[in-house]
């Protein structure tokens, strides 16, 4: 499928900054995200840049099934995975019947050797227009471009990617594999790769010859984002303060940070005051010769962190520093320590 096909979404009446999202959205649009979008542009063409970058936000709403590029092909899959009709039973049945069912109770679309089911609900627009800030393009942790002998020009994956019945591939896996022609993720070159945590670094030069790697690493990070530590205040102002403090540019190393946030301590910003508060009253000055002293009780606070130790968060959130807890390698090797010179094994 040319994906270039979609090109005019981008000269759709709009703003410029609107059609400029679109076109930077469209050039990594995964294999599976460019089968949806040619599905819901039929079922409703869009009429304006701000529809269109609607559509591009909702792509994640549509479910394609795999293998079932006609009805006797629909209604196959559907019996073999989501029923306990005997395999043996098949050539029995009408199975043009069931696809037509299934697509009766099912609505949606075949493009080429798919079927793109609409969501059960019109997805709730995210964009409004007239000025409004842009959708950010979130939900997804790694895109990577990989090239192969038979498709030369590469195909985006977008990466974590949902699971269909009878796969253990996620479907932008099963999906990038086939339109690339190939049956192993060895047998692809790494052409460009973006991640949703800038920290990670430069991809394509830490996976250029592991890209299998580099999908299971994508997925570990997007399990991640998507739990955000169990759902733990402050998670993600807490991750970044710890990739800030640890210096990272590595995508291994993140996601070991990120199994060992007990490694570090925290305090933010706001509760500075207060806690500056508790200092003063735990040493045994009074409540009103606080409040006569007309004390910065944030910015006293705060000379106290740093003579403990922590260090300000790049970001303005609060203060961070690093623990006696020891921190666990799952991803990465732990840096060796450098020799001094002059010294000599003995």
């Amino acid at each position: 499928m040319n994906l270039n096909d979609f090109d005019y979404l981008a000269q759709l009446p709009g703003e410029e900054r609107e059609q400029d999202w679109i076109r930077k959205r469209l050039g990594t649009l995964s294999v599976r995200e460019g089968i949806v979008l040619a599905a819901a542009v039929q079922i409703d063409p869009p009429e304006s840049a701000a529809q269109a970058i609607n559509q591009l936000q909702t792509l994640d709403e549509y479910t394609v099934c795999l293998d079932a590029g006609s009805y006797e092909a629909l209604g196959r899959r559907y019996l073999l995975n989501k029923t306990q009709m005997p395999k043996d039973a098949l050539p029995f049945l009408d199975l043009d019947a069931v696809g037509r069912q299934y697509e009766y109770d099912h609505p949606g679309l075949f493009i080429g050797s798919y079927y793109v089911e609409y969501p059960d609900m019109d997805p709730a627009p995210v964009y409004s227009g007239h000025g409004s800030p842009l959708p950010e393009d979130n939900g997804w942790s790694v895109k990577l471009k990989l090239a192969s002998t038979a498709v030369p020009e590469g195909a985006w994956l977008r990466l974590p990617g949902p699971f269909e019945d009878g796969w253990e591939d996620t479907v932008e896996e099963v999906m990038a594999l086939r339109e690339l022609r190939v049956k192993r993720w060895d047998e692809c070159a790494l052409v460009d790769a973006q991640c949703a945590l800038p920290e990670a670094g430069d991809l394509v030069a830490q996976y250029s010859d592991t890209v299998a790697d580099l999908l299971y690493d994508g997925v570990e990070l997007g399990l991640v984002l998507d739990q955000k530590g169990q759902g733990s205040p402050h998670f993600m102002e807490r991750y970044a303060a710890a990739l800030a403090l640890e210096g990272c540019h590595d995508l291994k190393l993140a996601l070991d940070i990120s199994q060992n946030l007990n490694c570090y301590d925290w305090m933010q910003r706001a509760d500075l005051e207060e806690s500056g508060r508790h200092k003063l009253l735990d040493a045994g000055i009074s409540e009103d010769l606080i409040r006569i002293s007309g004390i910065d009780l944030a910015g006293y606070r705060a000379h106290l962190l740093e003579q403990e130790g922590y260090t300000p968060t790049p970001d303005g959130w609060g203060y961070i520093r690093r623990n006696a807890n020891e921190f666990g390698y799952q991803f990465s090797t732990p840096a060796q320590p450098q020799e001094e010179p002059g010294m000599e094994l003995q």
